[in-house]
């Protein structure tokens, strides 16, 4: 039963459990209801996406990554082996043992030189120039770095990121390595003289491309590489000592450092603030006395300076 005066329109959205006619449209009372549910011109509600879903939400029901092709986690990468010969990856420790086996390489050639450059200054001025080569300073600069720069390059490269001189490799993985480390920066040597040879072939024919390309490395790589195995040794033993303990020295067993056995620690736990406790026969709670007014103690007196309570609090006033 409804009363008469009661209409649709008047009715609420849930209490009668009527939806709640569409608004006119922008023609008018006989206008079609806009779509999605509400905004003029079929413009979806919020801005977003049709049936009211805002921008940058899933609809319901919908994973935020659906669409996006599933990805299997990748599986932890196995540590490599140290008996194989390459070891593809670069850390810390490799980069460690390629700069201490090239760097003892270069002071080798270094020293070798320098002796060389004493001798030869005996005889002959060594800032002359003599025709149209070189000083003799000239010479030992470009014959100890320039020259050679190419098969440390290649060398180090090799040793710090494909065959590292790993302290948990044996001594003959290393030593593999560190041949395969030789013959990469021979091959570095040969690439840089594939374009030396094709300039100097111009003027002194292909003879030339044949000694920058295959004599000349060879003739340096040869050498290098034996004296890079003595390198790599040395690295490796330097990589393989125990290191320092930086922490403090210990001191145990030393005068002084026992504690004696009598000691009492010193207290952890600080007394809080004291509580009210619970009086004899269901008196109450009885506060603490901080300044001893009562002097700790049930039915002590109180202080003659206290204003003293009324004897019948609920009787009449006290006689003049």
């Amino acid at each position: 039963m409804t009363n008469p005066g009661d209409s649709q329109q008047d009715r609420g959205y849930y209490g009668a459990g009527w939806q709640q006619p569409a608004p006119p449209g922008p023609g008018g009372a006989g206008g079609s209801a806009p779509p999605y549910g509400g905004q003029p011109g079929g413009q979806p509600p919020y801005g977003g996406q049709p049936g009211g879903q805002p921008v940058g939400q899933p609809p319901h029901g919908v994973q935020p990554t659906a669409g996006v092709p599933y990805a299997p986690p990748r599986p932890p990468r196995a540590p490599a082996d140290p008996r194989r010969a390459f070891a593809p990856g670069a850390s810390v420790n490799n980069t460690a043992g390629a700069l201490i086996a090239v760097v003892s390489l270069v002071l080798v050639e270094f020293v070798s030189g320098i002796v060389g450059l004493i001798g030869t200054s005996l005889v002959v001025s060594p800032f002359a120039h003599y025709g149209a080569g070189a000083s003799l300073v000239g010479s030992f600069i470009a014959s100890v770095f320039l020259a050679p720069f190419p098969f440390y390059a290649g060398a180090f490269l090799a040793l710090a990121f494909l065959t590292p001189i790993a302290r948990r490799s044996p001594l003959p993985t290393v030593l593999l390595r560190a041949v395969l480390a030789g013959a990469a920066g021979t091959i570095a040597l040969a690439l840089v003289g594939v374009f030396t040879g094709a300039f100097g072939a111009i003027t002194s024919g292909g003879s030339r491309l044949v000694i920058d390309v295959v004599t000349n490395p060879l003739r340096n790589g040869v050498p290098f590489t034996v004296m890079l195995l003595a390198s790599a040794t040395a690295a490796w033993l330097w990589l393989g000592r125990p290191r320092r303990n930086r922490g403090p020295a210990p001191t145990s067993g030393l005068p002084g450092t026992v504690r004696p056995a009598d000691a009492v620690p010193p207290a952890t736990v600080q007394p809080g603030p004291q509580q009210p406790q619970q009086g004899p026969y269901g008196q109450g709670l009885v506060q603490p006395d901080p300044h001893g007014q009562y002097g700790g103690q049930y039915g002590a007196q109180p202080r003659p300076d206290q204003q003293q309570p009324p004897a019948a609090p609920w009787g009449g006033p006290a006689p003049r």
